[in-house]
């Protein structure tokens, strides 16, 4: 049976934290020329769920510890996507009188925004735990297994 464009995506998220993990380095999600316009950078639109991730990666001037905290922003990033996109998928993500919920994530910080029918902003902010909350009460079964690291 062949996977929806949702399953490939997520599969292609899981491989990219497998990179990340790994002595050679992230290269799915991978854009820009050089090294010094090297990012990380996933996008994701469909109705009621907009993802947009711009982050940098591998930068020559940054020190290891620099590299590391980039890394684990674009892992912890594919995890939320991961899960947005699950419970999307469940049909949990949404509550009463909401839309859409947009998340971002870049080099001056992350956000999400959920509007309604109109395009009112019902709720917003630039802290990711509401969003993480509301994924542990989606997936009540797995609210161990969340992690989203964010540094």
């Amino acid at each position: 049976m062949a996977q929806t464009p949702r399953e490939e995506t997520i599969e292609g998220l899981k491989a990219a934290i497998a990179e990340l993990e790994s002595a050679d380095g992230l290269e799915r999600f991978v854009e820009g020329h050089g090294l010094q316009s090297r990012f990380f950078a996933f996008r994701w639109n469909e109705p009621g769920l907009e993802i947009d991730f711009r982050l940098p990666y591998a930068r020559v001037l940054a020190d290891e510890d620099e590299q590391r905290l980039d890394a684990a922003r674009i892992g912890g990033a594919c995890r939320m996507a991961i899960l947005l996109m699950v419970v999307m998928g469940e049909g949990r993500l949404l509550l009463e009188g909401e839309s859409t919920v947009s998340v971002r994530a870049g080099e001056s910080g992350e956000g999400y925004s959920i509007q309604d029918a109109d395009g009112e902003v019902l709720d917003s902010g630039g802290d990711w735990e509401p969003l993480i909350t509301r994924l542990k009460v989606a997936l009540p079964d797995s609210a161990a297994a969340i992690r989203i690291i964010w540094p």
